[in-house]
């Protein structure tokens, strides 16, 4: 059985004009704070392994 369709969340006023703002900055952001491409995809295949490991040997 399929469910209910929710409404989807929208900003206005303020948080809108915030948001765009953000958007407007998210790679100069982004390159201030030293966030690559390459040291996400590296912090990610390290939480793959180490969740890979306690599912393996079910630690958690």
């Amino acid at each position: 059985m399929a469910r209910e369709i929710k409404p989807t969340p929208t900003l206005v006023g303020e948080e809108a004009v915030a948001f765009w703002k953000k958007m407007e900055n998210f790679k100069q952001s982004f390159s201030e704070k030293g966030i690559t491409r390459e040291s996400v995809r590296k912090n990610a295949m390290l939480l793959k392994a180490i969740l890979k490991h306690n599912n393996n040997n079910e630690l958690l």
